[in-house]
């Protein structure tokens, strides 16, 4: 049988083996991380120490410019800064306007958390806002929010989860379990094409289902573009029930118990 020492040890040397930190100037450090964007490259964050003593965890504008090499232009709507920051704000991050940058401050002992928090707020980023082109005043996660408001379902928003690692992962919503009835832990996912984004979620209900046993993960997917069949056979074997926003409907009954 696996230990719980068994596992973080093999997490740990998966962490030390893939992760590379390299100074590049007095006080900035760039690291290189294992978890990759939508393009299957690494994902790229830079520490700046600040003398205060506390460290700046910044993406160095990368999220910003990722989204408008495809036309999505956040700086430029008001509205979509406005929603942006509040999401935002669950994972502890926050935007510097001036330079385009998604940050986080921490402490060097809380540095490994902050640097997870950040990695998971860049890439809900990404995935968020990728094909929001045509919708300025709502992203995907506040028409998910609305049907749980019109069904009567009482959720949590932006519930936050220490896992086995003692890492925090974030989820959108959670619904309250009772006696029998499993607690019930909810994703979203705007980008039905995004593998990378499917494979952290699954790392995240991976990490998470030891310390909450009696709980059930589901991901809502908008599927107004075709689904990724990988994807879904990739919930699937993870115990995640993806939730195709289409079908919704049919599944009111199980979120509501």
């Amino acid at each position: 049988m696996v230990t719980i020492q068994q596992l973080k040890k093999s997490a740990d040397e998966f962490y030390k083996k893939s992760t590379k930190w390299l100074p590049i100037q007095t006080g900035i450090t760039r690291i290189d991380t294992p978890f990759l964007d939508r393009h299957n490259d690494a994902i790229i964050l830079y520490a700046v120490s600040q003398q205060n003593g506390l460290i700046k965890l910044t993406d160095g504008g990368y999220i910003f410019d990722d989204l408008e090499g495809d036309g999505i232009y956040l700086s430029r709507s008001k509205q979509r800064m406005h929603i942006l920051t509040e999401q935002l704000n669950s994972y502890s991050v926050k935007i510097d306007k001036s330079q385009h940058e998604l940050f986080i401050t921490t402490t060097l002992n809380d540095y490994p958390v902050k640097q997870n928090l950040l990695i998971q707020a860049m890439l809900f980023t990404n995935d968020m806002f990728m094909l929001s082109n045509k919708k300025v005043s709502s992203i995907f996660i506040n028409e998910v929010a609305k049907f749980f408001e019109d069904q009567n379902i009482r959720v949590t928003d932006g519930p936050n989860i220490i896992g086995r690692t003692g890492m925090i992962h974030h989820y959108d919503f959670s619904i309250p379990g009772i006696r029998d009835i499993p607690e019930k832990l909810i994703r979203t996912m705007n980008n039905a094409k995004n593998e990378y984004y499917a494979k952290s979620i699954a790392m995240d209900k991976r990490q998470t289902q030891d310390v909450r046993p009696n709980t059930d993960f589901y991901t809502i997917i908008n599927d107004e573009e075709s689904v990724d069949d990988n994807i879904i056979n990739l919930f699937d074997s993870e115990g995640i029930t993806p939730i195709l926003f289409s079908k919704r409907n049919n599944y009111i009954e199980q979120l509501a118990k």
